[in-house]
């Protein structure tokens, strides 16, 4: 019962953000996701370029 009290006494000095810092943070968290997505994707393109154009030469 003890450690519930201590838990309870912890939640209570936490400082959660506002919805203007979550709705900010959330934005970029998404604006990096897309970008990687279109590196990773421009990557993925090249490569298999190269290796179509590998697979012609050899095979």
């Amino acid at each position: 019962m003890q450690k519930l009290k201590e838990l309870r006494g912890e939640f209570k000095r936490i400082t959660w953000p506002g919805a203007k810092e979550v709705a900010k943070k959330t934005g970029i968290t998404l604006l990096v996701c897309a970008i990687m997505s279109v590196i990773i994707s421009v990557y993925d393109l090249f490569f298999n370029w190269i290796m179509r154009g590998l697979e012609e030469l050899f095979l």
